[in-house]
Formats: C-alpha cells, structure tokens, sequence
C-alpha cells in the first residue's frame, strides 16, 4: 500500500510540476536587459536580443562601448541554457538556469577556469 502511495504522489508531483519547468525553460523573443560580471569587476549593464526562429534560437549580447557579441551552440536543455561566446581574445562558456523571475542567471568561464556572473532578464510583457 505505501508503495501504491509513493508512486501516486511522485505522480501528482510530475503533474503539477513538469509545466513549470517547461514554462521555466521558455525563452522569449525579443530585447532583454540584465549585466555581465567579469571576474573580479564590476557588473556591466548590457541587453540581449533574443530572436527565435523555428527551433533555432539566436542571441546577440549588446554591452553598449564594449561592442555586440552573438552567442553560439546555444541549448536548453535539463532546466540550463547553456551557450558560448568570445569576449575579445578570450572564448567563454556559460550555463544558466531559469529563476522564479522568468530571468536567467549563472557563469560564464574562460580556459582558465576563471568565472564570471552574467543575468539575462526578459522584456515585459504588454
């Protein structure tokens, strides 16, 4: 009987919460805003645009004097959207995970090892 139980309530629990995670692993088109956090700097105010075609999903990361820079191998997948991008000379790797926002946030790291923070925060809606 508790076997029956558990497996109904690991049930219920995919009911109620794989739409969220769907939902949560949604990316918007259009222009996002949020910062880039180099390793021991201060965050950088930035946008992101965000375009969507098909299952093709395109962002360019706009840091105003610091110029524009597209992401590639860009993935979500697993509850991350993980993605890579050169800053200057140096090539990065990032993974995000989605907040209870609708933002996204987490690393970004060099060759090194060396990481910094970067936010992404969707447009708002209406």
């Amino acid at each position: 009987m508790k076997t029956r139980t558990r497996r109904f309530a690991a049930a219920l629990a995919f009911l109620i919460l794989g739409p969220a995670v769907a939902a949560a692993q949604k990316l918007d088109a259009g222009l996002w805003t949020g910062t880039v956090t180099p390793p021991g700097e201060p965050a950088v105010a930035v946008t992101y645009d965000v375009k969507i075609a098909g299952d093709t999903i395109s962002i360019t990361l706009n840091a105003a004097e610091h110029g524009s820079f597209p992401f590639s191998e860009i993935k979500i997948a697993n509850g991350k959207l993980t993605f890579s991008w050169v800053a200057g000379p140096t090539p990065l790797k990032c993974e995000l995970k989605p907040r209870e926002d609708a933002a996204w946030a987490g690393t970004c790291a060099d060759p090194d090892g060396a990481t910094g923070e970067m936010v992404m925060v969707p447009p708002k809606k209406g």
